[in-house]
Formats: C-alpha cells, structure tokens, sequence
C-alpha cells in the first residue's frame, strides 16, 4: 500500500503475522502516519492506541 492513501478514520485489515489476543476479524482504525518514518502508520485496535507497519495491513472493503 502506497503511503499517504489512507484517510483519517479509515478502517483497515491486519495481514500481519499474528499474536497472541489478536483477533483478526476486527478491523483497525487509522489514525495517521508516523512522523519519523516512511514505513509505519498509527492504528486504534480495541480501544489502544498501536504503532504497525504499513506492510501489515490493507484496506477493509465492505462489500
């Protein structure tokens, strides 16, 4: 996914490896890019604010 075309609030989809307590049919919640780096974006999980990497996810369609 190319960086700067994710909209504030936008939901997304963990494709990452997983870990414990990590539910993947919950979507993510944008919230915005990482300052310092071109890689990671900043994402609302269960009510917790989480630092991932922009590899690890993509945009939830609804269908």
């Amino acid at each position: 996914m190319a960086k700067h075309t994710l909209k504030s609030g936008q939901l997304l989809k963990y494709i990452g490896k997983k870990w414990k307590n990590l539910h993947i049919g919950h979507p993510l919640k944008f919230m915005g890019y990482d300052e310092n780096s071109f890689a990671d974006i900043w994402v609302e999980y269960q009510g917790k604010l989480m630092l991932l990497a922009l590899k690890d996810v993509e945009t939830l369609s609804i269908a």
